[in-house]
């Protein structure tokens, strides 16, 4: 095809190309707009991610008693939580939920509520003792509704289910270590008080100077009467 073919082409067409390429250029312009309002909307829920507080609570045993348990509170969002406010409930109000509700909500800020919970901030309950009433506790089964709204005061609500029966048969072998290291210091630090206070007093052997030329003088006599010893039991030369 010849070029004036192309341009007679091209000249008889034009309407029909101009609206097929307003065609194409309208679509772009919806999709790079489609795109556009998604990034916007991912970078909006990223910077609300950088500030949202998100509050958990969880069962915790402590590691040298491990019949000892609290609530652990903690906020493992990227942001501050705003009076925080708890209300802990149990599921079938058995005694043994409600006296988990009571030791736990001896802590006062589980019944009163926080006005501030940073980000990575942590609290832990009043603890409860799980040998007594065991059978009852171990199949509790509590939920925490929580409350609170983040630093441009938007809120948030939610519950949390808190279930025992996953530590049940749950024990340790030994004694942790830093629970041993703490007895240690401990008694190091009585047997430095005991010394500085004179209640106890240090056994010292000394070894003086005198002590030394002794020794040296004993070491002498020694070989001298090992010398003369010796003398005496080797027989004496005959004579030709």
């Amino acid at each position: 095809m010849a070029v004036a073919d192309i341009v007679t082409f091209l000249n008889q067409n034009a309407g029909v190309l101009s609206t097929a390429f307003s065609s194409i250029v309208m679509l772009a312009t919806v999709v790079y707009a489609v795109l556009t309002a998604s990034l916007v909307k991912e970078t909006r829920r990223m910077r609300e991610a950088q500030t949202e507080p998100r509050i958990e609570v969880a069962p915790w045993h402590l590691e040298e008693f491990v019949s000892i348990m609290t609530l652990r509170v903690k906020n493992i969002g990227l942001g501050p939580a705003y009076d925080v406010s708890f209300q802990l409930r149990g599921e079938s109000q058995s005694p043994a939920e409600s006296e988990l509700i009571q030791d736990f909500s001896k802590s006062q800020f589980l019944a009163k509520g926080l006005k501030y919970l940073g980000p990575g901030q942590e609290l832990r309950s009043h603890y409860t003792e799980l040998t007594k009433n065991y059978e009852g506790k171990i199949k509790a089964r509590l939920s925490v509704e929580i409350t609170y709204h983040n630093a441009i005061g938007k809120s948030y609500r939610t519950t949390i289910p808190v279930y025992f029966e996953e530590f049940e048969g749950y024990g340790t072998l030994g004694t942790p270590h830093l629970y041993s290291i703490a007895k240690s210091m401990e008694k190091i630090a009585d047997s430095v008080k005991d010394l500085t206070t004179g209640y106890k007093r240090l056994r010292v052997d000394t070894y003086s100077e005198q002590d030394r030329c002794a020794e040296a003088e004993q070491r002498k006599r020694d070989l001298e009467e090992a010398r003369m010893q010796r003398e005496q039991v080797a027989p004496k030369p005959t004579q030709p």
